[in-house]
């Protein structure tokens, strides 16, 4: 597939199709970034699909809502239409179990991303009655903000003496654009971080001033990462991004100094 399907009028597959997936290189912006050489970071991007369905080996149709983890240092992320084409594509097809779709679904995508992916295909049963969690930390959603311009910018962040352990915020109010079709990308994020503390005004400025920035969901949590490691030089520091659904699917990135573990996810807010 020679071009990105998010920008193509693509017709819904009938059949299996591998081949429709459509790789997207880290590189790309993480070079743009110079990540490599300015921080350390680990991470996983945690997706979860809730449009999969299958057949058994009797011709019944079977549906789930699965996670899918890809480790950060993958070679390649997962365009999101063509990952929801592709699950598409499986509608038609017959499995004896579940374990054998989801074998498919983890060698398909870890081809694609060129490294190992872990999924999990859950029953609406399994997930319906999943408890609601509090949020920790602090929100500074009703701190007033400071004059921002209309692209991302890290020169807004400030800290002060004071040392912090361990502080946790969020913001519900972020809005990028994707880079393909301009559509507005809303998330709630989370800055988790140890050092000398971040003012909260300056952070929230800061996040709203992506509200006219065009960057995938990875490259967003990647460039806030790094601006917040250069900028404010905590001596920990965990960023969650957990995006709205959108055709089926949301995607949560996270990037942190220590490795991140899949049950180390956050739980999603009622409005995600």
């Amino acid at each position: 597939m020679d071009k990105n399907p998010l920008g193509e009028d693509s017709p819904n597959p009938n059949k299996y199709s591998p081949d429709i997936l459509y790789p997207i290189a880290r590189w790309a912006t993480r070079s743009l970034l110079d990540i490599d050489k300015k921080i350390l970071m680990f991470g996983i991007d945690h997706w979860q699909a809730y449009e999969i369905s299958w057949l058994d080996s009797n011709g019944k149709p079977r549906v789930g809502i699965g996670e899918f983890f890809f480790n950060s240092d993958s070679e390649n992320i997962v365009e999101s239409k063509s990952l929801k084409l592709y699950l598409n594509s499986l509608n038609q097809e017959r499995f004896e179990t579940s374990d054998k779709f989801k074998a498919v679904l983890e060698k398909d995508l870890s081809a694609l991303s060129r490294s190992e992916v872990m999924i999990e295909i859950y029953g609406l049963d399994e997930v319906e009655n999943y408890p609601r969690q509090h949020r920790a930390g602090k929100s500074i959603d009703e701190l007033s903000i400071g004059e921002y311009s209309s692209s991302a910018d890290a020169e807004l962040l400030t800290t002060d003496e004071l040392v912090v352990d361990d502080e946790q915020l969020y913001s519900d109010l972020f809005r990028s654009n994707c880079p393909v079709t301009g559509q507005p990308d809303w998330a709630s994020i989370e800055i988790r971080y140890t050092g000398k503390k971040i003012d909260e005004a300056s952070l929230l400025t800061y996040l709203i001033s992506y509200r006219g920035h065009q960057g995938y969901h990875e490259e967003c949590a990647e460039r806030i990462f790094r601006d917040i490691t250069v900028q404010c030089q905590p001596t920990e520091l965990r960023v969650a991004m957990n995006f709205l659904r959108r055709g089926g699917l949301d995607i949560n990135v996270y990037r942190s100094t220590v490795p991140v573990t899949s049950d180390s996810v956050n739980y999603r807010q009622i409005r995600q």
